[in-house]
């Protein structure tokens, strides 16, 4: 999965992305922190994933990559579903996803 964002502060994504998330549900149970240049996804309830992603500058903005991913058994199932709330959620900050 690709994401870019027109701005190049990882910080201001992350904070773009946390007011998008605002009082969703999804909000109680999803987690976006930085650490350096990654952004970690940390997905919590019934068990503990995490979507790491790399980002990297770009002419436009910045371009974040899903370098690793770990995925609890509990949250297999529900994978697709639960990816698609966080693409919905990331495209209302202002990004764009690719797969």
């Amino acid at each position: 999965m690709d994401v870019k964002f027109p701005e190049k502060d990882l910080g201001v994504i992350i904070e773009k992305i946390k007011t998008a998330l605002g009082g969703r549900e999804l909000g109680k149970m999803v987690s976006f922190d930085q650490d350096g240049n990654q952004m970690i996804v940390t997905i919590s309830k019934f068990g503990t994933s995490t979507l790491t992603f790399t980002t990297k500058p770009s002419a436009t903005g910045s371009h974040l990559t899903l370098e690793k991913e770990k995925i609890a058994l509990a949250h297999r199932a529900l994978k697709g579903e639960v990816t698609d709330k966080i693409v919905k959620v990331i495209q209302q900050a202002g990004g764009t996803v690719t797969a």
